[in-house]
């Protein structure tokens, strides 16, 4: 009897093993797999890099000369750290080539000549940015840039373009001044985008427009939503709730700034004391917009 116990004991022991062995197989291939397109993908991101250099040093020359974009240079570290935050999503998906991503590349390096070509500097820029996904969807493929196509997309951050709002957010912000100067029985007139009232004249310039408030307040918005959630609907919820809190949170800057200045409470280099005090009040709303939504699901 206590050799037939033995014996199955035996046999159940050798069984459990025989069984888990195609699992630790399978994920070792799997591993490796991973290992090689991941190389892969380096490899040829460094290629890009090396072949692109001049558009991309025209995206750097940017972010180091203008405060507006100067937010780009933490979007590949900040992209690759999204994509670190993914990998228990897409470890899970097996790495297989696309000819799909073949012809995107085709179509973006196509794009990159035209606008070689014709000095669109920003088709350019935008041709060179979307090569990385591709290369993404090129080498692992279709499933697996579609669970990194929401990180992925941060990378769009990188390219300096959105100057074409400011007119829009010179408009907003002025209006903005305006109403807010008439609610508080300040007279006022208003030419264009200069505002005339007792204490003085005050121009609503390109800058004043926001845009460099914006642009990395939106930034933020993406990296919060693309950590926080992945529903669609929400992540789209909390990108237009974030926009449209900065835009009136800038109206309200240069509104206080000017307001403050006609009291006579603030001046000179006050205003950067507002300015930030009112970007860092927003950027908290934003959060705690984010965890509201989070809640509520």
């Amino acid at each position: 009897m206590k050799n037939s116990s033995n014996l199955i004991s035996a046999a159940l022991s050798r069984a459990t093993t025989l069984s888990g062995a195609p699992q630790r197989e399978r994920r070792a291939e799997m591993s490796l797999e991973w290992r090689r397109s991941l190389l892969k993908v380096g490899g040829a991101s460094a290629l890009v890099l090396v072949l692109f250099w001049p558009t991309i040093q025209t995206m750097v020359d940017v972010w180091a000369h203008s405060r507006t974009f100067s937010h780009g240079f933490l979007i590949a570290p900040a992209t690759l750290y999204l994509l670190f935050c993914y990998r228990d999503v897409v470890l899970r998906l097996t790495p297989t080539a696309s000819r799909a991503g073949v012809v995107m590349l085709t179509g973006l390096g196509a794009s990159w000549l035209i606008g070689h070509v014709h000095g669109f500097v920003h088709l350019q820029q935008l041709a060179v940015v979307g090569m990385f996904p591709s290369l993404v969807w090129t080498v692992m493929g279709t499933e697996v840039v579609r669970a990194l196509w929401f990180p992925l997309g941060f990378l769009v951050f990188a390219v300096p373009i959105g100057t074409f709002l400011e007119p829009w957010l010179q408009v907003f912000t002025a209006n903005f001044i305006e109403l807010g100067l008439r609610f508080a029985d300040v007279p006022v007139q208003r030419q264009g985008y200069v505002l005339s009232i007792p204490s003085g004249l005050w121009e609503v310039a390109p800058d004043c427009g926001g845009l460099r408030y914006v642009l990395p307040g939106m930034a933020l918005a993406y990296l919060y939503a693309a950590l926080l959630f992945r529903d669609g609907l929400r992540r789209a919820a909390i990108l237009i709730l974030s926009f449209v809190l900065l835009i009136v949170a800038n109206g309200l800057r240069a509104y206080t700034i000017v307001l403050a200045d006609h009291v006579g409470i603030a001046s000179g280099a006050d205003h950067r004391f507002y300015s930030y005090t009112i970007y860092g009040v927003t950027v908290l709303a934003m959060l705690w917009l984010g965890n509201v939504l989070r809640d509520a699901s």
